[in-house]
């Protein structure tokens, strides 16, 4: 509950108000200003140390005819897309969980769950890419057991413009994000038992239950997981990076607007052009971030 203080009495309260003004302070000089820095240097033709002259409109006009980038948004898209029916698996997940009656049972399948969270996710990336290995990886190697494919027979799947898209897709299978599990668990515990006893006094089966009933009682953590994954999803280029380098693959074909930035900031130099395109970048985030706060009802 906030208490209010008259000016005379704020002398006695200085300590106090020091110990916040430093991390805003730590907050302003670290998050805010890089950002306002590098609003500035859209206007500049900058490689980040010595050049910086001022070009005006320049890099924007680079940036709308630029389409690589716009390529890059596409790409975003499918990812975007895909994650979209990535979640199912978790909410029918964390619906499972939540019905499991034995307390051990539940706490024990919670705890599987947030182990995998303490692996860094490049390891996880780095392990997925070594499935995909053409010679000794795991995928060819099942393959290759179940007789779908020959003894010599490999699958280039990070070297064909076809199958690198849909690699990059399927990593991660079965798709089960402990983060997402545990918010979606959270918000069904939330659920007052007495409506499970009425719907179950109302004959009403799992089925109507869940879409009727926990489906949009849980719509709110739906929301937050919706603009996670969307600002993650375009932010996102580590993955791509790690996979197949900063080319994004043959001819570009999985290039991100973040591995555009740093390819075009730290490989050729060209920052002014990199801030350009990580505000077009930011813009694009709250747009969609607009949209899905927009379209995603929740219910109170």
């Amino acid at each position: 509950m906030a208490v209010e203080v008259s000016f005379k009495k704020l002398r006695y309260y200085w300590p106090v108000y020091f110990l916040v003004a430093i991390p805003l302070g730590l907050v302003l000089l670290f998050n805010y200003y890089p950002i306002f820095n590098g609003i500035v240097h859209i206007f500049y033709r900058w490689d980040g140390n010595m050049i910086e002259e001022f070009t005006g409109l320049d890099n924007i006009r680079k940036v709308i005819r630029d389409m690589d980038l716009w390529r890059s948004f596409g790409v975003v898209g499918i990812f975007i897309v895909s994650n979209l029916f990535k979640m199912i698996i978790p909410i029918i997940t964390a619906v499972i969980l939540h019905h499991i009656i034995n307390d051990r049972w539940s706490y024990a399948y919670r705890v599987l769950f947030v182990v995998p969270m303490v692996i860094p996710a490049m390891v996880f990336i780095l392990m997925w890419k070594y499935f995909y290995e053409p010679n000794a990886g795991i995928l060819n190697e099942v393959l290759r057991s179940t007789g779908l494919l020959g003894p010599t027979e490999i699958i280039q799947w990070l070297s064909s413009e076809y199958l690198l898209i849909p690699s990059l897709i399927f990593m991660g299978f079965p798709w089960v994000g402990a983060f997402g599990v545990l918010i979606y668990l959270a918000g069904l515990q939330n659920i007052p038992e007495d409506i499970y006893e009425a719907a179950e006094i109302d004959g009403a089966g799992p089925l109507r239950i869940f879409f009727q009933m926990e489906l949009p009682l849980i719509m709110t953590q739906i929301r937050i997981n919706l603009v996670l994954m969307m600002i993650g999803t375009v932010q996102s280029w580590e993955g791509v990076y790690l996979f197949v380098g900063e080319s994004g693959g043959p001819d570009g074909i999985a290039t991100v607007p973040g591995l555009l930035i740093f390819r075009e900031a730290f490989s050729r130099g060209l920052f002014g052009y990199g801030c350009a395109v990580g505000f077009l970048l930011f813009l694009v985030t709250l747009l969609l971030t607009f949209i899905n706060n927009k379209l995603v009802r929740t219910n109170k």
